[in-house]
């Protein structure tokens, strides 16, 4: 029976996490407009502001955190429970961006977001180009 309550904490802890960090994205303007990016483009954002240098040393330190979490086999929810297991996941990288994005200097996120969405311009007039 203690296992069961100690389920129903973490996923608790996990929905909490999830509709906090999804809260603050929606709350913020750079988080709005990186919710409004498309994949690629966030794909686009993110490595923007790990490549150019942009993070400080708390963004750094966030990216670090949320990439050990990642890659670490150790859990809130094991990953081999369908659904639930990438729930967790899912929590701690929008807590994780909302961190990002409100450490993160305002005119490197400008330059990321400009570089994002200039490459799907970019991209996207390729296939445009006539005979």
């Amino acid at each position: 029976m203690d296992w069961l309550i100690a389920a129903a904490a973490v996923l608790a802890a996990t929905g909490a996490g999830l509709a906090l960090g999804w809260w603050g994205l929606r709350r913020s303007a750079a988080g709005r407009r990186f919710l409004g990016l498309r994949r690629r483009q966030k794909l686009r954002f993110l490595r923007a502001l790990l490549r150019a240098g942009r993070l400080g040393w708390a963004g750094r330190l966030a990216a670090a955190a949320l990439l050990g979490y990642l890659l670490l086999p150790f859990d809130l929810i094991p990953d081999v429970i369908p659904v639930l297991g990438m729930a967790d996941d899912a929590a701690v990288f929008v807590l994780f961006m909302w961190l990002l994005l409100a450490v993160v200097s305002r005119a490197s996120l400008e330059a990321a977001f400009a570089e994002a969405e200039g490459a799907e311009r970019s991209d996207g007039a390729e296939g445009d180009e006539g005979p």
